[in-house]
């Protein structure tokens, strides 16, 4: 089956040079004329790889990557942009974003077609890689080690072992692992002001916790119990960070992975690290409201005490606060000891966008 491949290029002879080009290396091609056609096509087709130009009226390259970045069922797609500028500013800020690769114009087909090549095959070593079983996982870390950039990748991931009642971390804690349970139950709970336990969440064999905090580079605000006998695996802070912030492909499937490929669950994840925190909050705030007129049609008020909120976020507490306080200024929301009532729903969801 050939590979898709599409091309975003507003200057039309170079898209038909470019498609020609491929078409020859036996591939599918799809093109686009504009950054916004070629967001469209990248969602309806999901292609193999995007070739982008950078510079483009209305919305350019960079303004492509950001929106597919955002969306799982786009967001692991090889990104290579073309341009003509070759100066260090515009790699350093391509390659932060996320691309894959540059290929600086003008360009030789031989050039263009090894790129290519190279970013399909990583992608599909990448894509062979997803699951959740434990064996499965140290695949995915083995594999990553002889690519460039993961050579420090640790070898080994530690197994731990708690007995029921355990703890295996405290609420206040600076989080230093990505836990992976073997086997076991694992429970994440606060204390309420009143010292009732509020639990968070329940986790089983082949699920991943403890990687918000890591995320947002805070302390742990739950703390979690072994509910059983558990065995967990402990993935080091700095590998994790490794595999979130190096290249946005392996960071998507990383995502998958720890997702257990749950739509809502990767879209939170994907919003975690690449959404700003004024973006997570109005997302927080209106899935809040949409959950809550499920159980209670009749009440538009969100109750839910603030630290609660900023564990949905994944923010600290004192950066919600301010948020909330721009939006109640910015006449977004109403504040009071009753809640949360929003005032400007279309405003808000633009904001999370």
């Amino acid at each position: 089956m050939k590979s898709s491949i599409l091309i975003i290029e507003d200057n039309i002879e170079m898209c038909e040079n470019i498609s020609d080009i491929l078409k020859l290396g036996n591939y599918e091609v799809i093109t686009a004329n504009s950054g916004k056609a070629g967001i469209e096509l990248a969602r309806h087709h999901k292609p193999d790889l995007i070739l982008c130009d950078i510079m483009m009226p209305e919305l350019d390259g960079y303004g492509v990557l950001h929106v597919l970045s955002k969306h799982p069922d786009t967001s692991d797609i090889p990104f290579i942009f073309l341009t003509a500028k070759a100066e260090k500013s515009d790699f350093r800020k391509g390659m932060n974003m996320g691309a894959d690769d540059y290929i600086v114009k003008p360009f030789d087909g031989s050039e263009l077609l090894k790129a290519v090549e190279i970013r399909i095959k990583k992608h599909r070593q990448l894509k062979s890689l997803l699951g959740n079983d434990f064996q499965e996982i140290e695949d995915f870390f083995t594999t990553l080690r002889q690519m460039n950039n993961y050579e420090g990748l640790s070898a080994e991931r530690p197994r731990r072992y708690y007995k029921k009642k355990d703890y295996l971390f405290w609420e206040g804690q600076p989080p230093v692992s990505l836990y992976y349970i073997i086997r076991g139950e694992i429970k994440t709970f606060r204390l309420n002001p009143d010292g009732k336990e509020f639990i968070t969440g329940l986790f089983g064999e082949g699920q991943f916790m403890g990687y918000v905090p890591l995320l947002k580079n805070t302390v742990y605000t739950e703390s979690a119990v072994a509910l059983s006998d558990t065995e967990v695996a402990a993935i080091p802070g700095k590998d994790f960070h490794t595999l979130i912030y190096t290249n946005r492909a392996v960071a998507a499937r990383f995502i998958k992975i720890l997702s257990n490929n749950v739509h809502d669950n990767e879209k939170r994840l994907l919003d975690l690290a690449y959404q700003s925190v004024r973006q997570r909050v109005a997302g927080a705030i209106l899935y809040l409201y949409h959950q809550q007129k499920k159980n209670h049609p009749d009440n538009s008020m969100i109750k839910m005490v603030r630290r609660d909120i900023a564990g949905i976020v994944g923010t600290a507490l004192e950066s919600l606060n301010r948020t909330i306080s721009d939006f109640k200024e910015e006449g977004l929301i109403h504040v009071n000891d009753g809640g949360i009532k929003i005032l400007d729903m279309e405003k808000l969801e633009k904001l999370s966008r």
